[in-house]
């Protein structure tokens, strides 16, 4: 069987999940906009799921909107403010260069409808500092997008003080908290947060299904047009089965966030000793051990002493059985080196010659010496 340390860029759905979910492709099949009986359970359902992942965020109910995914709900807050404010009163508007493409595409699409766009750069690690965004907001910005950890080296951004200062300034602020739900702590009402975007399938839930919290006090403009779902936010029948795996899925979480952190911690603490044993100085750790979400390390491979396969280590690993990511798995599927890693200062060589390493769940101890293993026989072919 294939070992799986690719979770960062999707889960396994846990069982538990699928069977809360299996009753609503079956038997409860109904609309819940509809009038009838069948329609109103499901509706009864829908807004328990709400009531239940608020309780979880901290927020209330009605600041909840379900989406089709973290995508979704990155363009919804993003262009739904862009859009709410037609006359481009304020017209400039910041991210990092180190965001999931979701954001910065939409950004740069914004540039489309006359906003200024400016990019903060992380440091070394990945991380965007406070001092930066600060530098970069003028009287004529709008919002401030800066995710909470990023996704392929798992540092972990201070939104708590980016959100202070965007609040001084008088200035909305969104973050992209897809990786870090489920692997630390998020509140958004005590980050500061205007808005924040999470996705089922990142923490053991199905795909296709995912959450915008919008602060009561923020008006945007609707995103999908067409039915009055979503409190006239966000057209379209709801996903019922994917909201029942949502909010089951958020259910585990209440009870095992803490067991889960825990077993990413001694799994990441074993890849990281194990590497140092088997490759001593020539393997680079890219991901901080004390600001980085506990599930997610990056390293680099020296290829100057190591037989390196140049880009082609993640496929090497696969066709040893070996399941990890060259980057993010939505800029994947090429020989480009991780703009991610290019954007820390990493020279192009050294970035193909990297990976990420990410644990979940269902991991265990022998996955990691199967790891190690293959990674001997690849590096030393």
């Amino acid at each position: 069987m294939n070992v799986y340390f690719d979770n960062a860029a999707s889960t396994k759905l846990d069982p538990r999940v699928l069977e809360a979910m299996m009753p609503y492709f079956t038997d409860y099949f109904g609309n819940p906009s509809s009038i009838h009986k069948e329609g109103k359970f499901l509706k009864v359902l829908v807004e328990d799921a709400r009531e239940l992942i608020a309780s979880f965020l901290g927020v209330k109910p009605k600041e909840v909107f379900f989406t089709s995914g973290g995508t979704e709900a990155n363009n919804f807050a993003i262009k739904g403010l862009a859009f709410s404010n037609p006359d481009n009163s304020k017209n400039h508007i910041i991210t990092s260069s180190v965001e999931h493409p979701a954001v910065i595409d939409s950004f740069i699409y914004l540039k489309n409808f006359g906003y200024r766009v400016s990019f903060a750069a992380p440091d070394k690690s990945g991380i965007i500092h406070s001092g930066e965004i600060e530098r970069l907001i003028t009287p004529e910005t709008l919002l401030v997008s800066i995710m909470h950890a990023n996704n392929e080296l798992g540092s972990v951004n201070d939104v708590k003080a980016i959100s202070s200062i965007c609040r001084e300034h008088g200035v909305r602020f969104h973050s992209d908290t897809v990786q870090s739900v489920g692997k630390t702590e998020v509140k958004p009402k005590e980050l500061g947060l205007d808005f924040m975007t999470m996705s089922a399938h990142k923490f053991y839930g199905p795909k296709g299904v995912g959450i915008l919290f919008k602060d009561e006090n923020v008006r945007i403009d609707k995103y999908f047009h067409g039915g009055g779902q979503e409190r006239d936010m966000r057209g379209g029948t709801e996903n019922v089965p994917g909201i029942a795996g949502l909010s089951k899925a958020v259910e585990i979480l209440e009870s095992s966030m803490n067991d889960d952190i825990g077993h990413y911690k001694r799994i990441n603490t074993n890849v990281r000793n194990e590497l140092n044993a088997a490759f001593g100085g020539d393997v680079i750790f890219n991901s901080d051990e004390k600001n980085s979400l506990p599930n997610i390390l990056n390293v680099t491979f020296n290829p100057d002493r190591l037989k390196v396969p140049i880009g082609l280590l993640p496929v090497k690993l696969d066709l040893s059985g070996i399941s990890v990511s060259g980057g993010s798995a939505c800029s994947s599927g090429s020989l480009k080196p991780s703009r991610v890693l290019l954007e820390t200062g990493m020279d192009e060589r050294l970035a193909l010659s990297s990976i990420r390493i990410s644990a979940g769940r269902f991991n265990k101890d022998e996955d990691v010496t199967k790891l190690i293993e293959a990674l001997k026989n690849i590096l030393s072919a």
